[in-house]
């Protein structure tokens, strides 16, 4: 167990028996479903002791947790403010082969939620309380939880400035503005996110992560809590916290992978105030932002920030530098953190699964194919993303730098690849990303 001032975190065997087990037993330093004659209850409950922090005004939940097919997972979070509890408040039941949906409930005291975060409009709250059931339509498997964490955004909240010197980190950068048209709006989170586990051999896409952590509830891909819900799906420890400078500083002089969320300028008066740019007119909205950051670099007396900013217009142009007083301007507080890949876990995150493209009468449309040669038709109605890349015979630093041409599903449940990749002799990658961010992906060669 890990507790900061204003941050806490539940990991470990040792540390999950200080909790409330009901239905629930400790495996592995993971809390999952008891069993009763070989088989899995179908549900229980963890619930964590009282945390005390100093008067806070918002909470930020996360979790780590493997939930394979058939099995969920439910965060809540309740708080103490003027010396009463209020109600239990969901984060949405998660898995990453579940419709998703976060709560976005109005503005009400004592306190409430809104996506990730829980707001106290009045008052403050001192202490907090976290719990989290496990669901499964299996009896012969469970969830498990192995993390979980809270952190908050002290009321009177004295940031202490970063004194960095030169550190560099190699993270790779993506563009959402390359991505998949139907997402890239709001795909920060995804992108970088994708830079944070990348940077582990993790080689995924970012359309991959965007359908996985996606929040059907209306944040769409900014729910910060789902994205480190997912980087936990995949084995990774993975978490939000409200962090000062020094404190990110700190983690980036560690190593470890951090993504801040940060405010662009919506308008030439924010643009003078923040020293950041304005945002491209698509993307002018006002919402918050999550860049990946690769580290810091001293230039005479003046220090910069070096990041991953998707809003670039290219992969190569999204590697930035940015002052660092303009980025701390522009910096919300709260950060996304991802530890390195815990051996054995994340069996059960979504993957990808080759299969065979037959082609049809028309030119240029295929079929994917079991290992047995039956057709797999794509769903008339596909809500995920499908992708083809040309090998162009370059070395890409990672599949996600691949150029990318996409696709909507056919009515023959096919892919018909795009006319410019047609007329001549090529060897094409097709990938067919499922909301769950499961993906299967063929090979075809076209001849000229």
């Amino acid at each position: 167990m890990q507790n900061a001032k204003n941050g806490y975190i539940l990991a470990g065997t040792e540390a999950f028996t200080r909790g409330e087990l009901d239905n629930v037993a400790l495996a592995e330093n993971a809390v999952c479903l008891e069993q009763t004659a070989g088989r899995y209850v179908l549900y229980g409950c963890y619930t964590s002791p009282v945390i005390a922090f100093p008067p806070f005004t918002e909470l930020a939940m996360s979790w780590n947790a493997e939930t394979p097919q058939g099995t969920v997972v439910e965060a809540q979070a309740r708080v103490l403010v003027d010396g009463a509890w209020s109600g239990w408040m969901s984060f949405g039941k998660w898995s990453p082969y579940l419709s998703r949906a976060s709560a976005c409930q109005p503005p009400a005291a004592p306190a409430y939620l809104q996506g990730d975060t829980v707001h106290i409009p009045q008052g403050r709250a001192i202490q907090a309380q976290l719990r989290i059931y496990l669901y499964t339509d299996d009896e012969r498997q469970s969830p498990s939880v192995r993390l979980l964490a809270a952190s908050v955004r002290p009321a009177e909240w004295t940031q202490e400035p970063a004194a960095p010197y030169g550190r560099l980190l190699r993270l790779p950068a993506y563009s959402q503005q390359v991505r998949d048209p139907a997402l890239r709006q709001g795909m920060s989170a995804a992108a970088a996110l994708a830079s944070l586990v990348n940077r582990w051999g993790q080689d995924a896409l970012p359309e991959e992560l965007a359908h996985a952590m996606f929040d059907h509830g209306g944040p769409g891909c900014h729910n910060h809590a789902f994205a480190a819900a997912l980087a936990g799906a995949y084995g990774y420890e993975a978490y939000l916290a409200y962090l000062d400078p020094a404190a990110v500083w700190n983690h980036v002089k560690l190593g470890e992978s951090v993504a801040l969320e940060v405010h662009y300028a919506a308008t030439p008066e924010d643009a003078q105030a923040t020293g950041l740019p304005l945002l491209p007119g698509a993307f002018a909205n006002g919402e918050n932002q999550l860049m990946a950051l690769r580290g810091f670099e001293l230039a005479g007396d003046t220090a910069f920030a070096l990041v991953n900013d998707s809003l670039a217009p290219s992969d190569r142009e999204a590697e930035h530098r940015y002052k660092a007083d303009d980025l701390w301007k522009a910096y919300s507080g709260r950060a996304l953190l991802v530890r390195g890949r815990h051996k054995g876990q994340g069996a059960g995150s979504p993957g990808r699964r080759h299969a065979a493209l037959r082609p049809l009468p028309q030119v240029g449309a295929y079929m994917f194919q079991a290992e047995g040669g039956e057709d797999q038709p794509l769903p008339a109605e596909f809500a995920g993303t499908i992708a083809c890349a040309v090998q162009d015979g370059t070395a890409h630093a990672t599949t996600a730098h691949k150029h990318f041409c996409y696709v909507q599903a056919a009515a023959d449940g096919g892919v018909h690849l795009p006319p410019e990749l047609l007329g001549e002799s090529k060897k094409i990658t097709v990938y067919a990303i499922w909301p769950s961010g499961c993906t299967l992906v063929g090979e075809v060669n076209t001849s000229g």
